[in-house]
């Protein structure tokens, strides 16, 4: 289902300042998020919480993520921008409404007034599927996928990214496990951009330094099952030539120097080995990213 923003009511109560979809913030759930959210302890980074709820005979698996704000600096500087639950939510939307496919959180809140230890929460469905680097594990990580699969899934996400870009869009933080790969449709792989507290939509004209900024991220982790020739294949098909011309190959130098930096910078990598060892995955090495959900 299409969700809009007229989809939503503001229900907000005492201190508290909440949007919800329909008649969804009612009773024993609303009674059960609240004090979830006043239960965590102050934390820089989200936390994330598994939440079932009973619902017309069946039970609905939501993920309620919390943020807090902790420090007056904090405080000063929410108030010049959006807040990351709110941000989260308008992004889903916009996703949503450009086409692409992302969480779209029912319940949005924060806690009203100035105060730098305020909190702020959002409630999402459970969407079915994998992170990236957990698909890539299943289907890869023997070297069982088809080779001709994996080039057509590869070029498929690429494209995909290359028209996030080209709406605008720029993720926050486009690491592997922030692209969810849901594979109960009928045709073939269907991937979300999760975690989009932090992304961004830009007009077009808007420099290019961000979307570069996604494709190192992207690039940043070992994945399994895939090659060189596969990461060289996903920049062709994004930048959507057959063969790279001489700037893009300067664009992909400048991005093997960008991913060596943060492959030090972020796992203590040796950024001066080959790429193809440093960047070759193996079980005893590879970093935890576990799915958000939000």
């Amino acid at each position: 289902m299409m969700l809009a923003r007229s989809n939503f009511g503001r229900v907000g109560g005492l201190g508290w300042q909440i949007f919800a979809q329909g008649n969804l913030w009612t009773g024993p759930l609303k009674e059960k998020v609240l004090a979830l959210v006043l239960a965590q302890t102050s934390a820089r980074h989200p936390q994330t919480i598994e939440l079932r709820h009973p619902a017309d005979g069946s039970e609905q698996v939501f993920f309620l993520k919390v943020f807090h704000r902790t420090s007056p600096l904090a405080a000063f500087k929410d108030l010049f921008r959006t807040s990351r639950a709110f941000g989260s939510w308008r992004q889903g939307l916009a996703l949503s409404a450009a086409g692409f496919n992302a969480p779209i959180p029912r319940v949005v809140g924060k806690q009203s007034g100035w105060r730098a230890s305020r909190r702020e929460f959002t409630l999402t469905p459970r969407i079915d599927g994998l992170p990236l680097n957990e698909y890539c594990l299943r289907q890869c990580g023997g070297g069982a996928a088809p080779f001709g699969a994996k080039r057509m899934q590869i070029r498929q996400l690429a494209r995909l990214i290359r028209r996030f870009h080209d709406a605008g869009f720029v993720h926050g933080d486009l690491v592997a496990s922030n692209i969810l790969v849901n594979t109960t449709g009928a045709t073939g792989p269907r991937f979300f951009f999760m975690d989009n507290d932090r992304t961004r939509r830009y007009p077009a004209w808007f420099c290019q330094s961000f979307w570069k900024r996604n494709l190192i991220q992207l690039n940043r982790l070992p994945l399994p099952g895939i090659s060189l020739q596969d990461r060289m294949c996903f920049l062709q098909a994004y930048l959507g030539v057959k063969r790279l011309s001489r700037a893009d190959r300067r664009l992909a130098r400048w991005l093997e120097a960008k991913t060596r930096e943060r492959r030090r910078e972020c796992d203590g990598a040796d950024p001066s080995e080959s790429f193809r060892r440093l960047m070759r995955w193996s079980a005893d090495v590879a970093p935890s990213n576990r799915s958000r959900i939000g």
